[in-house]
């Protein structure tokens, strides 16, 4: 789950604010797929609005009674206990880790926390089953609240009962950890029905509840997994069968390789059976876990691929899996095989020199930063591929480079080596390369420099069992960069504003602006007492650019401001800021994006002629129908031609895509411009000339597009996108022999979808502005008036 999402879900706590938070980890071997997710965890959760949160352990594999820990005698509606499992290991199915639950519950609230999706529970060691819960006081312990099976649920017509149960939320179930939060922290009448957990343990609690069975024979377990989960987990399960172990870096490294759109398919194998833990090869993966698939299912599921897959999973195998791992194998390998594999991890393992010492350090990791989990994991995937090259590209400010500092920082033990360095242009990377090649030992020239060649070629040919990554920032053009790049031969992290590197890569990856909820997140992290229509407000100010949002977040963190009341000012100072620099941010964004327009006008004049009508139409995605609509009306005399001509137009927008100043979505038929570069095109770029030219096309277009009948569906929701982009200022600046009749329809627009008071206010306003220039028996005046609820003037 995003961590902004956990975080909203817990709100409700924020009445109860005396409650502590215990936050029991499972550590058994089946959890070791979530350690990350155990981290992020604890992490958001320290954020949650609980007087103090303890994170402690409990391993459900382990033989003998479990630890109760701090939570076994709490203060009775003093506490809450979260235990994340996903209810697999040995102490869920003979009932220790319920008697657990049970002994909790009876002093404080308690829930589980799962992992699992839905279609995985059929995994876990303990009956599930529906049940709901009724509390009549705040941080009511759980075995006291009114707990029983759903009435319509099957177990209720089936005459089972149930004296209690422990609530199990999943994971990414934001819905259902909110209303368990408002259970607690401030019940009503209404009860909260979820999954649940039958307590207390024994002979007899179970009678009647469907129990997992689990398959004994290895067979049995490829068939169920096959008509429980489908094909996609046995492919995976066969694309592993290549590898004498199986870490999860390995498992990882398959599922985002070679199967990317089935994340499900890789918990569905680790919880199958089919994977078993083998502590004993530990050694020969270098220290990590080691897991083996079953022996009697290694040649059926190997003899399921084609020798293209065998051959790509082999080379995902080689690359991640030290040479020790190899020692055992007996796996039959592709052939040819296409790749070196160590048979032995004797001679052809050893090195000939020493192992590789980078001493250099790169950025420090920022300790704030905020979401970007997908994209993190499209890294990986992409330099997992056989080029090993990753290009991020997007606007400036919007977290390319921390979201590279961060990849390094996450995955930089998987390297023998990492290096951080810049590419505006060839000579900052050959610097680069040449310290580097310093660090590396490569002999220096008769003119005391590294030569770069010796840098590419020591990268090529030297000693690593585990590669290298070099991470390149704020990358210039590709054209002068691409012969001094190492390809092949590690993994090249690349970032740069520059859309043309998307085509050196198979698999770009574009950075986007935060998600809203990351924004407030980043926001709250300075200012806490932001309400989510506050953070909201500001988010949109910014633009979801992170350097901003933390700027913004500092100044609100000094002033607690009426965020309402000085949104006008949030306006200028981003403008300020975007023009002067940010603090902490080396690039002036303003400055870059100036130069860009700048440089495309000469190329290309009619882009930029649409990139300023754009900038004129208020923020959010312009759909192409209200831009077609142009295209079927007169240019006005000595305007361009780029709304008037449909090819004219379309050429136009592929140019500001390619330039990164407009995002094309072409399924969405939507064309949109950050709104942090219209404040600049605005407040920056353009000249008041070129402003007002730009406003007065922006209302020629939206007085092109009304609907010839704004009373059906597709004319209102027309309508809708007039009112939305529409300056009433500017609208009444032209006068209402230009603008009377779009100022008019959005105002009945505004009285038809049964907004009176925003049609009031917006008549007044055009009779105040135009009262000197709209004669008394004018129709347009006549219409406002009644509106605006103006009397008749006499004649």
């Amino acid at each position: 789950m995003d961590p902004s999402t956990l975080l909203r879900a817990m709100r409700p706590f924020q009445s109860a604010p005396r409650l502590t938070l215990n936050l029991v980890l499972d550590r058994a071997p089946s959890m070791q797929l979530w350690t990350r997710t155990l981290t992020d965890l604890g992490e958001t959760l320290g954020r949650a609005p609980f007087a103090d949160v303890r994170v402690s352990e409990v391993d459900t594999s382990a033989p003998g009674e479990l630890p109760a820990g701090d939570t076994g005698s709490p203060l009775p509606g003093g506490e809450v206990v979260l235990l994340v499992s996903d209810c697999v290991a040995d102490a869920w199915q003979d009932g220790r880790a319920v008697a657990l639950l049970d002994l909790w519950s009876r002093t404080g609230v308690t829930a589980v926390l799962q992992p699992l999706s839905r279609s995985l529970r059929h995994r876990v060691g303990v009956p599930l089953a529906p049940f709901r819960w009724r509390a009549s006081r705040p941080a009511t312990p759980t075995a006291w609240v009114t707990c029983g099976l759903q009435p319509d649920s099957l177990e209720t017509a089936a005459g089972i009962r149930a004296q209690s149960a422990v609530p199990v939320l999943g994971l990414e179930d934001g819905r259902s950890i909110e209303a368990w939060a408002r259970h607690v922290a401030a019940p009503a009448d209404d009860w909260y029905q979820g999954e649940g957990i039958p307590v207390p343990p024994g002979p007899d609690a179970w009678d009647g509840f469907a129990l997992r069975v689990p398959a004994a024979d290895p067979a049995d377990l490829v068939r169920t997994l096959e008509e429980v989960a489908g094909p996609a987990p046995v492919r995976l399960a066969a694309l592993l069968s290549a590898a004498p172990l199986v870490t999860l870096d390995l498992l990882h490294a398959v599922q985002r390789g070679l199967l990317p759109d089935d994340d499900e398919a890789l918990p569905e194998v680790f919880h199958s059976g089919l994977l078993v833990r083998a502590p004993d090869r530990d050694r020969d993966a270098d220290g990590r876990s080691a897991f083996v698939l079953l022996d009697e299912v290694v040649e059926p599921l190997f003899g399921r691929l084609t020798q293209s897959e065998a051959r790509r999973s082999l080379y995902l195998a080689v690359r991640l899996l030290p040479p020790a791992a190899w020692a055992r194998n007996t796996r039959r390998l592709p052939s040819p095989a296409p790749y070196d594999v160590p048979a032995r991890p004797a001679e052809p393992a050893r090195r000939t020199r020493p192992a590789p010492r980078v001493g250099s350090e790169p950025p420090t990791r920022n300790t704030r930063f905020v979401g970007r989990g997908t994209l993190l994991g499209d890294v990986r995937t992409a330099l997992l591929r056989s080029d090993g090259l990753c290009v991020l590209y997007g606007i400036v400010g919007v977290g390319k480079t921390q979201t590279a500092l961060e990849y390094l920082h996450r995955h930089r033990g998987a390297y023998d080596f990492v290096w951080w360095g810049q590419a505006r242009d060839a000579r900052s990377l050959a610097q680069s390369l040449a310290g580097l090649g310093a660090e590396l030992g490569v002999p220096r020239g008769p003119d005391g420099l590294v030569p770069v060649a010796g840098v590419l070629e020591r990268l090529r040919s030297g000693p690593a069992d585990r590669g290298w990554l070099l991470v390149l920032d704020n990358a210039g053009p590709p054209a002068d960069l691409v012969p001094l790049l190492p390809l092949g031969a590690g993994h090249i992290l690349i970032t740069s504003r520059h859309v043309s590197w998307a085509e050196q890569t198979a698999h770009p990856l574009r950075v986007g602006p935060l998600t809203r909820e990351e924004s407030l997140v980043l926001l709250r992290a300075r200012a806490p007492w932001l309400t989510d229509d506050d953070g909201d407000a500001v988010a949109e100010r910014a633009g979801d650019l992170p350097p901003l949002l933390v700027h913004l977040g500092r100044s609100l963190a000094n002033r607690r401001l009426d965020v309402a009341k000085h949104l006008t000012d949030f306006d200028q100072l981003c403008a300020r800021l975007l023009l002067n620099g940010l603090p902490d941010y080396d690039v002036k964004v303003a400055v870059v994006w100036k130069r860009a327009v700048a440089e495309l006008a000469d190329a290309d004049a009619s882009a930029v002629e649409l990139l300023r009508v754009l900038s004129c139409l208020g923020t959010g995605p312009v759909p192409y129908d209200l831009l077609a609509a142009a295209a079927e009306s007169a240019p006005a005399p000595g305007s361009g031609d780029v709304l008037h001509d449909a090819v004219t137009q379309h050429l136009a927008l592929m140019r500001l895509a390619e330039e990164d100043l407009a995002v094309f979505e072409a399924q969405a038929r939507t064309v949109e411009v950050h709104p942090a570069l219209l404040t600049v095109m605005r407040g920056v770029v353009m000249t008041r000339n070129e402003l007002l030219a730009a406003e007065e096309a922006a209302l020629r277009l939206l007085s092109a597009a009304l609907p010839a009948d704004p009373g059906t569906p597709a004319g209102r929701d027309r309508m809708a996108e007039i009112a939305r982009r529409l300056s009433l200022a500017a609208a009444l600046d032209a006068g209402p022999e230009a603008t009377g009749g779009l100022v008019l329809a959005v105002v009945e627009h505004h009285a038809a979808v049964g907004d009176t008071r925003i049609a009031g206010a917006r008549a007044r306003v055009a009779l105040d502005s135009w009262s000197h220039r709209l004669a008394a028996a004018d129709p347009v005046a006549a219409v406002l008036r009644a509106h605006a609820g103006t009397p008749p003037q006499d004649p």
